[in-house]
């Protein structure tokens, strides 16, 4: 009885798996997918133009800049990086008195903000201290957008991975912010994109991640793994070089400053007083559902070690490079507390390195309907969901690394695909 009812169960779950996978297979074409995507980003243009239209981006509706918009804090350290004591950046009152002289007062439940980025993250800053303030936006839009792009290019080089990379909503939020989450994103996927054939180059571009460092975390942990001591001594040097650099044009002060500043946030880990923000990652949702600080920290640090851990062990392994791009991904991800909606690029990185690896050894049954779904989650990111799209991604990738061990997907081996 229990034999035929496991027979039974098994035959209908194989059944519904082959349904599911040809429905994918109709529906998950390139030339539909590329159509869509390209519909999609067509949409979020005209939401875009709408908004800064109405007011609701770098300018206001009587045509004068808005102190709340994020990019307004990198116009500004700018400014400071230009000036002749570029350490006062780290100082709020001056900060915050320079935002409000150049781009008048904060509205309503929006303050002037902190300065917490590291003196390193002043050299990206710094050319925009030379441009008007709509000029440094489009400048900085564009710079993000295009290294963004070349990343996900040289992971999946087709015209559709183009697309489907800027349809994410978190894309549009940072165009529409001036964030920086496409910077972030474009540098972990070059360096990865590159670590094969150039470790060298590999760590150099790790080495500019110091501008926000809790994104560069992984990388050690993976060269180490793997035994890449190329990329490991390249990371290390430039990373000293980089930090170095920006003590001697900056200041030596800076970096007291800043660690300084790490230690002045609220209970939400905002370095704003009054300002409560989402964070995405386990910390974040866990506050969310208890309102309390220390369990969600503890909890936090847990899942971060046991992520720190299995990163390791992966890059460690005989796992293909793009198996071990996306854990890397998701890893960072999961160990920093600190992550906002505009990180959310970083996903793409993932999800790109995944949809490579389906291409070269074929897709499982449901990986991209699961994709889909975490796609539509970003949607949603004004509650912290982060938790659960990490959770998602690392089972498709703990599922397609289960198999590679098991049989190499040596049912699914199409040819590699062909650059188009």
């Amino acid at each position: 009885m229990i034999k035929s009812l496991k027979h039974w169960v098994v035959t209908k779950a194989g059944r519904c798996g082959q349904r599911l996978s040809k429905l994918e297979d109709t529906l998950f074409t390139e030339n539909r997918l590329l159509f869509l995507a390209i519909g999609i980003v067509l949409g979020y243009a005209g939401l875009l133009a709408l908004k800064m239209s109405e007011g609701r981006s770098v300018f206001g509706p009587d045509g004068t800049s808005l102190c709340y918009v994020d990019f307004c804090t990198n116009w500004v350290s700018g400014k400071f990086a230009v000036s002749s004591n570029p350490a006062e950046v780290y100082n709020y009152s001056l900060f915050s008195a320079a935002q409000m002289a150049f781009v008048g007062p904060p509205s309503p439940g929006f303050p002037a903000y902190h300065y917490a980025y590291p003196p390193t993250y002043l050299f990206f800053t710094y050319p925009l201290g030379l441009l008007s303030y709509f000029a440094a936006f489009v400048a900085w839009a564009v710079f993000t957008l295009v290294l963004y792009e070349t990343a996900v290019y040289m992971i999946v080089p087709r015209l559709s991975a183009l697309f489907l990379a800027l349809t994410p909503v978190v894309v549009t939020e940072n165009i529409l912010l001036g964030q920086n989450g496409l910077l972030v994103a474009g540098l972990i996927g070059l360096s990865l994109a590159s670590i094969e054939r150039r470790p060298w180059v590999s760590g150099g571009i790790v080495a500019l991640l110091t501008c926000k460092p809790q994104f560069g975390v992984g990388f050690p942990l993976a060269f180490l793994g793997s035994r890449n001591w190329r990329a490991f001594a390249a990371s290390t040097v430039a990373s000293a070089i980089f930090v170095m650099a920006a003590a001697m044009v900056f200041g030596v002060s800076t970096w007291p400053s800043f660690v300084s500043a790490l230690f002045d946030r609220n209970s939400s880990l905002s370095s704003d007083e009054g300002v409560e923000i989402t964070q995405q990652s386990v910390f974040g949702f866990i506050y969310w559902a208890s309102g309390s600080v220390t369990t969600p920290l503890l909890l936090h640090m847990i899942v971060a070690v046991a992520a720190a851990v299995t990163l390791t062990l992966i890059w460690n392994k005989p796992i293909p490079h793009t198996l071990k791009s996306a854990a890397l991904c998701l890893s960072t991800m999961m160990i920093t507390p600190y992550i906002e909606m505009y990180d959310f690029c970083v996903l793409s990185i993932a999800v790109a390195f995944l949809i490579k690896d389906g291409l070269i050894r074929g897709f499982l049954v449901g990986e991209r309907v699961a994709i889909v779904f975490c796609f539509v989650s970003l949607l949603f990111s004004y509650l912290p969901i982060g938790a659960a799209v990490y959770l998602v991604l690392s089972l498709v990738l703990a599922r397609r690394i289960r198999v590679w061990f098991k049989d190499g997907f040596s049912a699914l081996s199409p040819p590699e695909p062909r650059r188009p």
